[in-house]
């Protein structure tokens, strides 16, 4: 006759809820550190998504993509604004191309301008302001639009806020 201790499973049992509900809770709390959202562009040839890092204060407005030596495929940062006016972005410590799609507050967009990184010995570096009013902007690889199809019109949804 075997004896079987009859605690071993419940222990192994509550090991494994505790276990799963920190991995819960953890990839909960990375999701609001990391603060990145899944954005659709809707295309006249189908939705493209993008994963974007959101430059949620004035600080992390300012320094966006700065010192980045590469930007992972179908991923950039959306930067979202109180109001709908011109904006500029410039590519100080920016070390990879980038598109910017800039969009009014319905999400149309209405410009894609490619920007180039500021050589590093320039005094001044150029700065991209957009031609129409717009409230929002996103950074992604140089090249993703014409890649992706996107165009002017197109428009803007974003999961997660």
């Amino acid at each position: 006759m075997v004896l079987v201790d009859s605690k071993r499973p419940f222990y192994f049992i509550l090991t494994a809820l505790i276990l799963a509900l920190f991995v819960i809770v953890a990839y909960q709390q990375y999701q609001k550190y990391a603060k990145r959202y899944l954005i659709t562009i809707h295309t006249g040839a189908g939705p493209v998504k993008i994963n974007a890092d959101y430059a949620e204060t004035q600080e992390k407005q300012e320094k966006g993509l700065m010192g980045k030596q590469s930007l992972p495929k179908n991923s950039g940062m959306i930067f979202i604004f109180p109001d709908e006016k011109n904006r500029g972005f410039w590519m100080k410590n920016v070390l990879i191309p980038l598109d910017i799609i800039f969009m009014d507050s319905k999400g149309h967009i209405n410009e894609i301008t490619t920007m180039k990184p500021c050589p590093k010995d320039a005094e001044v570096c150029p700065t991209y302001t957009s031609k129409e009013p717009a409230r929002f902007a996103i950074e992604v690889n140089a090249g993703f639009a014409v890649k992706n199809r996107i165009i002017e019109g197109d428009i803007l949804e974003i999961s997660g806020f």
